[in-house]
């Protein structure tokens, strides 16, 4: 497991005075592109990835600090084309505010449609998995 910072802006907040439900797919994105970015593994020659669904489930409220919320990020499943991140948003005080789960697939740019990850990528993912005890499967 990975735990990336993130900073709140005022603009996240909603009128209720909380950061609003869309922007949590904000941090989502930059906590994956962080992640995936460190293992070079975003774009390549005829490869690039798509978050394919994304849900949030969310657990309290977040207001606004200055100080930077915490998302863990870890790998909780890998198959031929896609995976699955998951994830743990904490506030400043270390409290589970939210849990998520993004699935991406791996597309070839021209014609979008999945295609098998691409070995290096998925040696790197494949890394993260055994690191945390994750198998793989030769599904989809």
């Amino acid at each position: 497991m990975i735990t990336v910072p993130v900073y709140r802006r005022f603009s996240d907040l909603d009128p209720l005075g909380h950061v609003n439900n869309v922007v949590y797919h904000d941090y989502l994105q930059e906590a994956r592109v962080g992640i995936i970015g460190g293992i070079d593994g975003v774009l390549g020659p005829g490869f690039s990835q798509i978050v394919v669904d994304q849900h949030v489930h969310h657990l309290a409220p977040l207001g606004y600090a200055r100080e930077p919320i915490q998302i863990d990020v870890w790998m909780e499943s890998m198959k031929r084309s896609s995976y699955v991140l998951g994830y743990r948003i904490h506030d400043e005080n270390g409290v589970v505010v939210a849990e998520a789960t993004s699935r991406l697939a791996v597309i070839d740019p021209e014609s979008g449609r999945p295609i098998r990850i691409p070995q290096e990528v998925h040696d790197r993912l494949a890394a993260a998995l055994v690191e945390h005890g994750i198998e793989e499967s030769n599904e989809g």
